[in-house]
C-alpha cells in the first residue's frame, strides 16, 4: 500500500512484518458417546459440565458394564473434574432402537394430534403434559414441565403455531378439528424414547469421523474398552496426521471378569507415539452406591488433567481428581505396567500418574514430546499460512523467518524447547514454482521422570 504523506513524499508500508502467530490450541478434547439427550451425529461445541449436562442429559444408572449404560455424561463429568475446559462432543446411537418420546392427545378414541420430543432418547419419556380449560375464559391453556424447565401456552389460535417455539417438543400428527374440539382437561407423561445406547463399533467410528477437522488435541471414545476401541482410534490419529489435525488419543484397560487383570493390561499390543493406554479402572460415587468403572473412564479423566497444561508439563506425579481405583497395584506390578507402556495410576497422597508416556516404544514414549512437537508444527503451520499468495523473494521470506523466529523463540522462553534451528530458503527455480523451504530442527525439553538419591554415612 502506498500512502502520500507530503507532496512529493510517499511512504511505502508492508504488512509482512506485522504477520505473528496467534494463539495455538493445545488442550481441546474431542470425545464421542452416548447420551440421553441432544441430536445425534452432531459436533457440539462445550465449555462446562453445566453446559454438558443442559445438551446431553444425565447418566443412567450403572450396571457393572452393560450394552445400554451411557458414556459420554459420566467422561464429560471426569473431563471437567480434572482440569478439560474446551470440548468437541459428538452423541452417538444405535438407529434401530433410537426414539423420541411421544403422546398422543386425543378426544376419546380420536387421536387429535401427536407430539414428540425434540430429540431422541429417555429424557423425553420425563416430559409431563397438561391441558387446563379456563373456566372464566373457557380458553384452553397447555403446560409442559421436564425437571425444572416449565412452558405454558395459551391456545386461542392454531395450535401448532402456539407451541412452534418449545424447546422441549415438536407437532408430528396435524391436528384435527378446532381448537373447540381438543380435549377438556388432559394429563400425562410422554413416553417410548429411547437413547439407541447399544451404539458399537461402526457409529464410535462415523463419530470419530465427524472431529476430524474440528481443532481437536487429545481424542477419547467415551467408555470403550473393547479391542475395535483402540484399533479406530489410531486409525483416526493416523488419518488426522495426514490431513494436518495432529491429535493424541486415549484408550483404557478392560476388565476381565468385573476387575482388572494384570496379565491381560500389560500384554497389549499396541505401539504409538499418539496413544496412551491407561490402567485400572476408577470408583465412582453415584446415588446409590460406589460405581466400579472399567480404565476408559480413567483415560477421560487423565484426558482431562493433560488438557489443563501446557504442552511442556509432563504428567507424570500429577493427582487425578477421581474418588478412587478398582484396583491398587504394588510397586513391582506398577513397574512392569510401566515397561509395557501403560500409563499407570497409583495411589500415593491421592491418585497419581505414576510417569506420562506413550505406547510408543522409542523416541516419543514421553506423552510431553509428542505434545511439544505438534504445537510447534500448529504454531509453524499457522505462521507460515498468511504467506501464500505473497512476493516469493529474500525480503518475504526474511519475515516469514522473523515470525517464525519469534514463535520458536516464545517457545524456547516457556521452556518447551531447549533449542531449535530453523531456515527459510527457495532455490531460482523453487521461487519460479512458487515453493519455499522451511528446514526445521526441535530439541523439546524433557520432564524429570525420578530422582535418584546417592547417601553417604559416617
Amino acid at each position: 500500500m502506498v500512502e502520500a504523506i507530503l507532496p512529493g513524499t510517499y511512504v511505502t508500508v508492508r504488512d509482512e512484518g506485522l504477520i505473528s502467530v496467534g494463539g495455538v490450541a493445545s488442550g481441546n478434547i474431542g470425545i464421542v458417546g452416548t447420551a440421553a439427550r441432544g441430536d445425534v451425529d452432531t459436533v457440539k461445541l462445550i465449555g462446562s459440565f453445566e453446559e454438558a449436562k443442559e445438551i446431553f442429559g444425565d447418566s443412567n444408572a450403572w450396571q457393572g458394564g452393560q450394552a445400554n449404560e451411557l458414556t459420554l455424561i459420566r467422561s464429560l463429568e471426569l473431563i471437567y473434574n480434572n482440569g478439560g475446559r474446551t470440548v468437541y462432543a459428538v452423541r452417538v446411537a444405535a438407529k434401530k432402537t433410537l426414539k423420541k418420546a411421544i403422546f398422543s392427545v386425543k378426544t376419546g378414541d380420536v387421536e387429535w394430534c401427536k407430539l414428540e420430543a425434540k430429540t431422541p432418547g429417555t429424557w423425553g419419556n420425563s416430559i409431563q403434559i397438561k391441558i387446563l380449560t379456563e373456566e372464566a375464559t373457557n380458553l384452553k391453556r397447555l403446560e409442559l414441565i421436564c425437571n425444572n424447565v416449565r412452558e405454558a401456552y395459551s391456545l386461542q389460535n392454531d395450535f401448532s403455531s402456539a407451541i412452534s417455539g418449545s424447546k422441549l417438543v415438536n407437532v408430528i400428527s396435524p391436528t384435527k378439528g378446532l381448537l373447540a374440539t381438543m380435549p377438556e382437561n388432559l394429563e400425562g407423561s410422554f413416553q417410548e424414547g429411547n437413547d439407541g445406547a447399544e451404539a458399537a463399533g461402526e457409529e464410535y467410528k462415523s463419530g470419530l469421523a465427524l472431529l476430524e477437522n474440528e481443532a481437536v488435541n487429545i481424542a477419547l471414545l467415551a467408555g470403550q474398552t473393547q479391542p475395535w476401541a483402540a484399533e479406530a482410534l489410531v486409525g483416526h490419529l493416523r488419518k488426522t496426521a495426514e490431513i494436518k489435525h495432529e491429535r493424541m488419543g486415549l484408550v483404557g484397560g478392560a476388565f476381565v471378569q468385573g476387575k482388572d487383570d494384570l496379565d491381560t493390561i500389560a500384554n497389549h499390543q499396541l505401539n504409538s507415539d499418539r496413544l496412551i493406554y491407561v490402567a485400572p479402572g476408577i470408583q465412582v460415587s453415584s446415588r446409590t452406591a460406589i460405581d466400579q468403572l472399567p480404565g476408559a473412564y480413567t483415560a477421560a479423566a487423565v484426558a482431562g488433567l493433560i488438557a489443563s497444561f501446557p504442552v511442556q508439563a509432563s504428567p507424570t506425579n500429577k493427582v487425578l481428581t477421581i474418588g478412587g481405583l478398582t484396583s491398587v497395584f504394588n510397586a513391582s506390578q506398577l513397574e512392569t505396567l510401566v515397561e509395557k507402556r501403560v500409563l499407570a495410576i497409583e495411589r500415593r497422597d491421592g491418585f497419581r500418574i505414576v510417569k506420562g508416556i506413550t505406547t510408543n516404544d522409542g523416541a516419543w514414549r514421553q506423552i510431553t514430546t509428542r505434545r511439544i512437537v505438534d504445537y510447534a508444527i500448529y504454531g509453524v503451520r499457522s505462521g507460515c499460512d498468511p504467506y501464500i499468495g505473497k512476493l516469493n523473494n529474500e525480503r518475504v521470506r526474511g519475515a516469514m523467518k522473523a515470525t517464525l523466529d519469534a514463535f520458536l523463540t516464545r517457545m524456547v522462553n516457556d521452556e518447551a524447547l531447549v533449542r531449535y534451528t530453523l531456515s527459510v530458503t527457495a532455490t531460482r527455480d523453487q521461487e519460479k514454482a512458487g515453493e519455499t523451504m522451511v528446514a526445521l530442527t526441535l530439541q523439546p525439553t524433557f520432564s524429570i521422570d525420578y530422582i535418584k538419591v546417592t547417601m553417604y554415612l559416617s
